[in-house]
């Protein structure tokens, strides 16, 4: 089986190389530290059929290529490898298109399972979690997004914008044009009360819009 690791911590991919090898019996692993990198290799080689993705990715944050990769038809199984115990986190990632989500801190026996679950169309989340992720989701990023009336393309650019991408970059990540990309920053404006693009993220970030991944 090939996997595709898209990680930007060398040690980490050497270690799951080694992980791996143990749990599935010697896979094929290809590897990516961008998202950029991921986008390349998926558009090249058709015989991927797992990827394992951490989300603190240097390019955009895996929220966003979450969302490329559904919306450009890539359909593998996807498990989220994070160092993060955010639970709302985890419900973004799993609401965004993965398949899975499990702890770097786990065990070995929960990543072996994880991978068969989500290989095998089931859903992981990681132990104990079942009664957070149940639990409703009153607050948040996405509530105070509807609060403001801002849509989830419109969060999907300011989350760009917050990393410090131009109109065009934003354009080709989100597959529209930069005409639409200047209509949303607009909007996102508007509702926010400013008048610049730095104004725009620091009250983002001031009213919990920006999640940190």
């Amino acid at each position: 089986m090939k996997i595709l690791i898209v990680e930007d911590h060398q040690l980490f991919i050497e270690g799951l190389r080694i992980i791996l090898g143990d749990l599935v019996g010697a896979p094929e692993i290809v590897c990516a530290n961008t998202a950029a990198r991921a986008l390349e290799i998926l558009g090249q080689d058709t015989a991927i059929k797992l990827i394992l993705m951490d989300i603190g990715l240097p390019d955009i944050d895996g929220r966003a290529l979450l969302k490329i990769l559904r919306s450009q038809g890539y359909r593998q199984p996807l498990l989220v490898v994070s160092g993060s115990e955010n639970v709302q986190i985890a419900k973004d990632m799993m609401e965004s298109g993965a398949q899975g989500y499990v702890l770097k801190s786990g065990s070995l026996l929960e990543l072996r399972k994880a991978m068969q679950t989500v290989i095998n169309g089931g859903q992981y989340i990681p132990l104990g979690w079942q009664d957070l992720f149940a639990a409703p989701d009153e607050g948040g990023p996405k509530a105070m997004a509807k609060y403001l009336h801002i849509t989830e393309r419109q969060l999907d650019v300011l989350y760009l914008l917050a990393k410090g991408h131009p109109n065009k970059a934003i354009a080709d990540w989100l597959g529209v044009t930069e005409h639409t990309v200047k209509t949303h920053i607009q909007a996102l404006f508007d509702a926010l009360g400013v008048r610049n693009r730095t104004s725009c993220v620091r009250e983002a970030e001031r009213l919990g819009l920006l999640t940190k991944l």
